[in-house]
C-alpha cells in the first residue's frame, strides 16, 4: 500500500514537474487573437532583378525587426518572421545604405546620390498561424542619362559640373510615397566619363540643374553660373512619377556663350540597370 502510493505521489510530482515546465503556448480551443502570425516574406523577385542584397523592416504600431540579408540564402524558403495577427507592415529595399533608414522611412542625406532602389511594400491583417508575402520589387528612382550633341561623354576640356535638385529626398518604407527633403545630387564623368545621375520618386516636376565651375580642391563645389528648370521640361515630356516602376530619362545638353538649353526624353536602353556603371 505505502509503495503504490509513493509511486503516486512520485507520478504526480513528475507530471507537475512536466507541466511547469511547458513554454506558453497557444492552444487549439482558445482564443488566438494574441497570437503572433508567422509571415514568410519570399525575396526570390528580387534576385531574379539581379539584385543581391537587401532590408527586410517589419513594423505594427511600431517597430518589430530589420535586417539586411543576402537573397541568395533565402531563396524558395523565405524570410520568417512573428508578427501581430491584427495589423502588420512588411518592407524589402534593395539599393539603398542601411544606415540612411529610420523606423519607417528612408532618408537620403544631402549631397548624396539617391541610389539604384527598388522597394516593396505592404501592410496586412492575418487570421491565420501563417501568412506568406511575395514581394515584387519596384523600381523607385530615374536615372538621368546626359548626353553631350548626342555623346555621353563630355568634350575635352568641358569645364561645368551639374547638381541635381529636387524637393523629396525620401521614401516611406512600407506605403512607398515620396518624402519631402532637399536632394542635392552633384554630377561629373564617371570612370569611362560618362555622365548620370540620380532622381528619387517625386511628388511633383518641383527640380531644379545647377551649372557650376567646380571648386580645384573639391569638384562637387563650385559657384553656381546657370539654373535650368528641368521641372518643366520633365513635364513637357509628360513624366509620371506615380508609375509603379519610373521611368530613365535622356537630357540632351547644349551649351552657347550665353544659354543651356535641354532636351529630355524618355530613355531607350537594356532594362537590366546592373549592367550600366555609376
Amino acid at each position: 500500500m505505502t509503495r503504490r502510493s509513493d509511486r503516486s505521489r512520485a507520478g504526480a510530482f513528475l507530471l507537475a514537474a512536466l507541466l511547469l515546465g511547458l513554454p506558453a503556448a497557444c492552444s487549439v480551443k482558445e482564443d488566438r487573437a494574441e497570437c503572433p502570425v508567422y509571415v514568410t516574406v519570399l525575396t526570390d523577385r528580387f534576385l531574379q532583378r539581379g539584385l543581391d542584397t537587401g532590408t527586410l523592416s517589419f513594423a505594427a504600431a511600431r517597430p518589430i525587426g530589420r535586417e539586411t540579408i543576402g537573397f541568395l540564402s533565402y531563396i524558395r524558403n523565405g524570410y520568417v518572421q512573428a508578427c501581430p495577427r491584427d495589423y502588420a507592415r512588411v518592407s524589402v529595399l534593395s539599393g539603398a545604405d542601411p544606415a540612411w533608414l529610420t523606423d519607417d522611412a528612408l532618408v537620403i542625406p544631402q549631397g548624396r546620390e539617391a541610389g539604384l532602389v527598388w522597394a516593396y511594400g505592404t501592410a496586412f491583417s492575418a487570421n491565420a498561424d501563417e501568412y506568406v508575402v511575395d514581394a515584387e520589387p519596384h523600381k523607385q528612382y530615374c536615372l538621368v542619362c546626359f548626353l553631350f550633341d548626342g555623346s555621353p561623354t563630355a568634350p575635352e576640356g568641358y569645364p561645368w559640373r551639374f547638381r541635381l535638385r529636387a524637393e523629396c529626398a525620401g521614401m516611406d518604407l512600407y506605403t512607398l510615397e515620396p518624402l519631402p527633403g532637399d536632394y542635392a545630387e552633384p554630377i561629373g564623368p564617371n570612370g569611362v566619363g560618362e555622365w548620370f545621375g540620380v532622381l528619387p520618386r517625386q511628388r511633383t516636376n518641383n527640380m531644379k540643374l545647377e551649372v557650376y565651375l567646380p571648386d580645384p580642391d573639391n569638384p562637387s563645389a563650385g559657384q553656381t553660373e546657370y539654373v535650368v528648370d528641368l521641372g518643366r521640361a520633365f513635364a513637357e515630356q509628360g513624366y509620371d512619377w506615380s508609375l509603379e516602376d519610373l521611368k530613365d530619362i535622356e537630357v540632351q545638353v547644349g551649351f552657347t556663350s550665353a544659354e543651356v538649353t535641354l532636351d529630355v526624353r524618355e530613355w531607350e536602353h537594356d532594362d537590366h540597370y546592373q549592367d550600366i556603371e555609376i
